[in-house]
């Protein structure tokens, strides 16, 4: 019971401020009896969505000879199209600000309409295969109908969605680019279009925000960008084991790494300042390993070397929290 709560609706009441049929609700809010299961609803409508999404693979995996492919093609199609449907109906106008969802299922009826126009074109491609070996390029053609989809109905998850698929396309196509018959495989492309859509992410969501257009999906672009980002340096970094490649590529990870922490620290921002201390601790962990030779030196700096980073993550997400 909050005695805070209670006493002021009681006061409300005494003042006539209150009617005593109105006062009901803050009392039993007010003693505990209350309680928002917002969160737990949404996780179980999360759960939902994939459980759905699982079934519906399986069902074609378990059914495709007998029920046939354009059948199937179609189920899809038009399960997707029902989603849709309802999620036009039920949104409201187009509006470049942020809008609250008009119930708790539609984020995740639009996510599932989304998931199965991706499924559908999917089966579509692996089946029918109209792109033949330029098949990559659904990739991006569901990415762009998941960024439409997402600024019309103002869905930060479609709008993940969209990002991964397209970082997804850029890197299927490297590999499909890989196995060419005039190429062999090169990593080294696979990190210089990480390291470039990371990037492209990154000034994505800060001409959002500029632009006033959607600004509250800048945050989803810019972690997933700097995740990509830092990854690319870092997978340079790692796979450098040996010869003269691994300092450079080290030392780009701890000077972008450590820009991000203290650029985010002083936007007071704690998750952009975990992503940049983190990757700022794996550079500067690889130029330790390389300094020491024994393993003894190794697992000293590791072992308080996390210890530090745990209560520097922990001081700092206490600190951002209490400055107004």
């Amino acid at each position: 019971m909050n005695p805070e709560v209670a006493g002021a609706v009681e006061a409300l009441v005494g003042e006539g401020v209150l009617a005593p049929e109105q006062a009901v609700l803050p009392r039993r809010a007010a003693r505990g009896e209350i309680l928002s299961v917002r969160a737990e609803l949404r996780s179980l409508l999360w759960l939902g969505v994939s459980l759905v999404a699982s079934g519906v693979g399986l069902l074609v995996k378990e059914n495709l000879q007998r029920i046939g492919p354009l059948t199937i093609a179609v189920a899809l199609g038009a399960g997707a199209a029902a989603c849709l449907a309802w999620t036009a109906r039920t949104a409201p106008a187009l509006s470049w600000g942020e809008q609250p969802s008009p119930n708790l299922a539609f984020d995740y009826v639009l996510l599932l309409g989304a998931t199965l126009v991706g499924a559908d074109l999917a089966f579509i491609e692996v089946k029918f295969t109209p792109l033949g070996p330029n098949w990559p390029w659904h990739l991006l053609g569901a990415s762009v109908i998941f960024a439409a989809l997402a600024f019309r109905f103002d869905s930060r998850i479609v709008f993940s969605l969209a990002l991964s698929t397209f970082a997804a396309w850029r890197g299927v196509s490297m590999g499909t680019l890989a196995r060419a018959p005039l190429g062999g495989w090169h990593p080294a492309l696979l990190r210089a279009n990480a390291i470039a859509c990371g990037a492209s992410f990154v000034v994505g969501g800060y001409l959002l925000l500029r632009s006033r257009r959607k600004p509250h999906f800048e945050p989803v672009a810019a972690h997933m960008g700097w995740l990509l980002l830092l990854g690319g340096l870092g997978a340079g970094m790692v796979e450098s084991q040996t010869g003269a490649w691994w300092p450079p590529w080290t030392l780009a990870l701890l000077t972008v790494a450590a820009a991000l922490a203290w650029m985010a620290t002083r936007a007071r921002r704690f998750w952009l300042f975990a992503i940049g201390l983190v990757g700022a601790y794996a550079a500067l962990s690889r130029f330790v390993v390389e300094a020491f030779t024994g393993e003894t030196g190794r697992e000293t700096w590791f072992l308080g070397s996390s210890v530090a980073l745990v209560v520097i993550l922990f001081t700092t997400r206490h600190r951002i929290q209490e400055t107004p």
